[in-house]
Formats: C-alpha cells, sequence, structure tokens
C-alpha cells in the first residue's frame, strides 16, 4: 500500500464509504449511504416452492432500477466489492425472519468450472462467504457443483428453464450435511427453477431442509 493510499484510507476509513456511489456514507456501518439507501426498496418476502423439503425463498428487495443496475454491476461488470451491502442487505432479512436460529449451514448457487474461470468470481459465493463470516454460521463452500454447461437462464422461459438445469448440479462431501438446515444463497429468484433443482440435490442427499435467501425477484418490479 503506497503513502497516497495509507493517508486515504485513514482520512476515509473503508467502512465509512458507499460502495453503491462510493460516496460519505454518514456513519452507517453497512457500506450504503443515506442517499443510496431510499433507493433501495426493503422487501424481505417469501415464494413457497411446495415441495417436500424445502422451506421458503426469502428475497430482500423489491426489483427497482437502482437494484437492476447495481446487481447488473455486481454480476457482469466486475464489480465484486458490492458483496458488502449487498450481503448486509441480505443479513438484514436473516434477522427480520429469524433464520439464524434455524440454520446450521449456509451454502451458495454454483456456477461451472469454466464460467468461473473467465468470470473471477461467483456472486452468490461472495454473499455467502461474507454471511456466514459476519453472523458466524458454518459455510459449505465445496459441497455443491454445476457439471453442465448451461444457458443463460435469464433468456430462457419456465419450460426451458426447467430443461436446461436438469441434471446440472452435483453433490459431494455429503457427510458434511446429512441432517442439516441449510441456507441457500443466490442473488435473484425469477420462476424459482435454479433454487429448486439446487434444493433437490441436498434433499436427495439427506439434508433435513433447505430455505432460499436471494437479493431481490425479477417476478416483483416496481417500474
Amino acid at each position: 500500500m503506497g503513502f497516497m493510499d495509507r493517508i486515504t484510507n485513514m482520512l476515509f476509513p473503508q467502512e465509512y464509504i458507499c460502495l453503491f456511489c462510493k460516496g460519505d456514507t454518514h456513519y452507517r456501518k453497512d457500506y450504503i449511504c443515506t442517499t443510496c439507501i431510499k433507493l433501495i426498496e426493503l422487501a424481505n418476502r417469501e415464494v413457497d416452492l411446495e415441495l417436500p423439503g424445502i422451506g421458503k425463498v426469502y428475497y430482500s428487495t423489491l426489483y427497482n432500477r437502482f437494484i437492476r443496475e447495481k446487481l447488473h454491476a455486481f454480476k457482469f461488470q466486475g464489480k465484486s466489492y458490492l458483496y458488502k451491502p449487498f450481503g448486509e442487505i441480505l443479513i438484514n432479512t436473516i434477522k427480520e425472519k429469524g433464520l439464524e436460529t434455524n440454520i446450521d449451514a449456509i451454502t451458495f448457487v454454483p456456477i461451472h468450472k469454466r464460467k468461473k474461470a473467465l468470470k473471477g468470481y461467483n456472486q452468490s459465493e461472495l454473499l455467502a462467504m461474507y454471511i456466514s463470516k459476519q453472523l458466524g454460521i458454518p459455510l459449505l463452500d465445496n459441497h455443491i457443483l454445476k457439471v453442465k454447461w448451461t444457458k443463460d437462464q435469464s433468456t430462457l422461459g419456465k419450460i426451458d428453464r426447467e430443461k436446461n438445469l436438469k441434471d446440472c448440479f452435483k453433490a459431494i462431501n455429503i457427510e458434511d450435511f446429512i441432517g442439516k438446515e441449510i441456507l441457500l444463497i443466490d442473488d435473484i429468484i425469477t420462476t424459482g427453477t435454479t433454487m429448486e433443482e439446487c434444493s433437490k440435490v441436498f434433499i436427495e442427499n439427506k439434508a433435513s431442509r433447505v430455505h432460499g435467501l436471494t437479493l431481490t425477484s425479477s417476478r416483483y418490479s416496481d417500474d
């Protein structure tokens, strides 16, 4: 770290910088300034997939323009650091819904290893790692793999989404989650197909229950 970087960090500590707009957070501790927080419409709503062993899927915010733009930057424009403010938003939902007391472990929806190599990171993994560290809940970080390269789900209808993800997830290190209640993290839910297919893999391999948590749902947009 250079001299000017050290001076900058002393004058503007990282915890006081809004990671959405890079502005002064006015002493908020969640990496979000008082201006940006007004653009986030917290929802803390839930979707019931109505499948055996699979609990509700919670989503934290409405899919408005601000969230859509920031999520796109997080996923596709290399702004991996946005896991911090987005992670804080998810933690708020976990606490609001009382999920901390029910969860034995946290995991995430995987991406194919080639895609991760090309992109450099899996945004859902970054979120899960952050939440695990902040809340002290164990992380299952090598327990489900995406073994098939698939088309982008956002380009497909419901039936094609189901075909696209059929048999593309595989569980490993099964002994680590047998009998455990798991919180599965992803960035967004639309039809629920991805959550459903991942959750099934855990349930089929003897996890006791799987709950889902995402930042937002593209089913519910205000613009």
